[in-house]
């Protein structure tokens, strides 16, 4: 207990990891900005040798301790999230420009009292950023993960996409976020609506639109405005009793998502889609 105390205490926080990082955003870690790669470093969602470029003398005391703080579950409780919410909300302060406002597609404010912030959609919401916190306008309780996702996209600007859509086993460092997209959203949709698709287009409703593909390439395609600067499409293949084949789902992501938001958010994000069209299909179902 007495461990555990002195770790709470002395814990690494995202500003350890990033005062030894390059600090050139060069996505070699397969996030877009090195905060991104120290925010997910602190809470055990990466490995810090994703990073080709730490000192590994710098390294190697913070490493140590980054083991035993994990090891003893600090790192994923929301303590460490409140921790890691005020690292951002410090850090996005001089992200908080009309310039930075354009670039990510959202609209600059100023409270009464000087403090800046943005306001921007968020997949069928509003929400306004500013240093104290993140809210949506439609009184929604944002979790801290949600916080720090919207914050990370605020933080670095964002790209305009390239329009050409790819599947994650694309994007590069990958390898390790594929079986988890696949076995926590893309095999719990194709079993939810396995032969439904008037249920999926219910569920999808206000979430999704519905895009015209090639003959062939899907069932049905959803595209989703998740932020400004960032849609996914989502593809669902009904189920073939007959031939034996089951339903299938893919998400496919704008080929420069990368630029924009790291692996960590981008699986996020997928997981919190299936959450609210998984939800809007239980309760269609119970009404």
């Amino acid at each position: 207990m007495d461990e555990k105390r002195e770790l709470l205490k002395n814990r690494i926080v995202p500003l350890d990891i990033y005062r030894i990082t390059p600090k050139t955003n060069c996505g070699d870690c397969g996030y877009p900005t090195c905060l991104a790669f120290a925010t997910q470093a602190v809470v055990g969602e990466n490995s810090l040798d994703a990073c080709p470029h730490l000192d590994p003398d710098a390294l190697h005391p913070l490493r140590e301790r980054l083991e035993r703080q994990l090891g003893q579950g600090i790192g994923k409780k929301r303590e460490s999230f409140e921790k890691t919410l005020e690292f951002l909300r410090a850090e996005v302060s001089r992200w908080l420009t009309p310039a930075n406002a354009s670039a990510v597609g959202a609209e600059f404010f100023t409270l009464e009292g000087g403090e800046a912030g943005l306001r921007l959609p968020y997949w069928g919401d509003t929400v306004v950023v500013t240093t104290s916190d993140v809210i949506s306008l439609k009184g929604r309780a944002l979790s801290p993960w949600e916080k720090i996702f919207l914050y990370n996209y605020v933080v670095g600007g964002a790209v305009e996409p390239s329009e050409r859509w790819v599947g994650m086993e694309s994007l590069p460092n990958s390898v390790s976020k594929i079986k988890s997209l696949r076995a926590h959203c893309e095999e719990p949709l194709a079993k939810a609506f396995a032969d439904d698709a008037s249920a999926l287009r219910a569920a999808a409703s206000g979430l999704f639109h519905e895009v015209e593909t090639a003959q062939g390439e899907a069932d049905w395609v959803g595209e989703c405005d998740l932020l400004p600067k960032v849609r996914l499409r989502l593809l669902w293949w009904s189920a073939d009793l007959q031939e034996g084949f089951p339903a299938r789902v893919k998400f496919l992501f704008d080929a420069r998502v990368l630029e924009t938001l790291d692996l960590e958010s981008l699986l996020f994000a997928c997981e919190q889609i299936v959450e609210r069209l998984l939800e809007k299909g239980r309760r269609a179902r119970e009404d």
